[in-house]
């Protein structure tokens, strides 16, 4: 029987004991190579103590490094992440085909010295982050900035999880000609699965977020609140909590809409499953979303997605499962939610179920991760 492939993923994000949903997203990735690799994760975090220890999390085994830079600025903590991760490779380098950088920065930050160093193991790099979009709010000029575009400008492999976030990043380091592959997020499918909508005379809107400005939820009541003079047996549902719920509330009372706006506060992961099953269409009102697992969650249930027109949600909403809204301008998103709400009966939800978790379930997003790492291994 042939080995399975083993490779290790140093990241600065993972969940540990301190935050144990810290980048869940990472963690669920890792959980569907799994049944194709063994995988090893490096997590290198920062605090006020220096200390090494072993973790488990899941079946994901876990070297755990925390170091403490000597002041509290990057540009230690890069060079400080970069001489633990040569220490550590000098060590274990030989037990992994293929080393991963997931999130690139601040561990990566001098990946082309430690492929010079190791040049027997092949290297790749996998980007989430969605800073990359603000540009880290960086000057093009910033020497900080300097380096962290450094990081890609190489033939390393980049994978990122949506079509969005490698233009980004292309537009992020000035090259138009960077090369990378998609390897989308996955959902658990045996809890985010299809479920007949029950009949009921209230029409539910469902979005479920942590409410941030750049979630922006105040286009989304301020339209709700519109259409609902047209059409009362609509309901808006919002789920989380965030540093906008004070305001949202506010603005719920103001425009009298107490009755038929509800507010469920922060859930889990089970109750988001329970409240997308009951939701007849779900809305995502971002300024941006690298990715958003959520609205893939709830395709995956059945439920409609109306989403802004940007980021990864442009790969995989369409017309045959939901709507894209190409501003976030208030009278767009009236427009929007009334299409949705008399269109509602056109969507097979069914079938836009199937096609979803057709793709983005842990079996298909693993075999397609692995097949890429398998192609990284095998480069010459």
């Amino acid at each position: 029987m042939n080995q399975k492939l083993r490779v290790l993923h140093i990241t600065p994000w993972f969940p540990n004991p301190d935050n144990k949903i810290e980048a869940i997203f990472i963690a669920e990735h890792l959980k569907a190579l799994n049944n194709y690799c063994n995988n090893h994760v490096l997590h290198i975090q920062f605090g006020n103590k220096r200390n090494t220890e072993s973790d488990i999390f899941e079946t994901i085994k876990i070297d755990r490094l925390t170091l403490k830079p000597i002041f509290d600025k990057w540009i230690f903590k890069e060079k400080l992440a970069y001489k633990a991760i040569l220490s550590y490779l000098k060590i274990n380098h030989q037990k992994y085909g293929v080393i991963n950088f997931y999130i690139t920065y601040p561990n990566a930050i001098h990946i082309n010295r430690v492929v010079e160093q190791f040049p027997n193991v092949k290297f790749c790099m996998t980007e989430q982050w969605s800073a990359y979009h603000t540009q880290f709010h960086l000057p093009k000029l910033n020497k900080g900035r300097k380096r962290i575009e450094n990081i890609f400008h190489n033939n390393i492999p980049l994978f990122t999880v949506s079509n969005a976030l490698g233009e980004d990043i292309k537009t992020f380091i000035g090259d138009e000609t960077k090369r990378f592959k998609i390897i989308p997020n996955c959902i658990n499918v045996s809890e985010f699965n299809y479920h007949k909508k029950e009949t009921s005379s209230d029409f539910i809107f469902t979005s479920i977020n942590n409410w941030s400005p750049m979630k922006n939820p105040i286009v989304l009541i301020k339209a709700f609140a519109i259409v609902l003079e047209k059409y009362k047996n609509m309901r808006l549902v919002l789920a989380g909590d965030g540093v906008l719920i004070t305001e949202m509330k506010k603005m719920v009372n103001d425009l009298n809409l107490a009755k038929s706006v509800e507010f469920l506060g922060r859930i889990q992961k089970n109750e988001v499953v329970n409240v997308l099953k009951k939701a007849n269409i779900y809305c995502q009102s971002s300024n941006y979303e690298t990715f958003s697992a959520v609205c893939i969650e709830a395709l995956a249930t059945g439920t409609p997605v109306l989403a802004t027109n940007i980021g990864g949600m442009k790969d995989f909403v369409n017309k045959n499962n939901g709507i894209l809204v190409n501003s976030l301008e208030v009278e767009d998103w009236v427009i929007a939610l009334e299409k949705g709400y008399l269109n509602y009966e056109k969507f097979n939800k069914q079938d836009l179920s199937n096609d979803c978790i057709a793709i983005y379930n842990s079996k298909s997003v693993g075999k397609l991760y692995y097949s890429e790492l398998m192609r990284v291994l095998n480069e010459k």
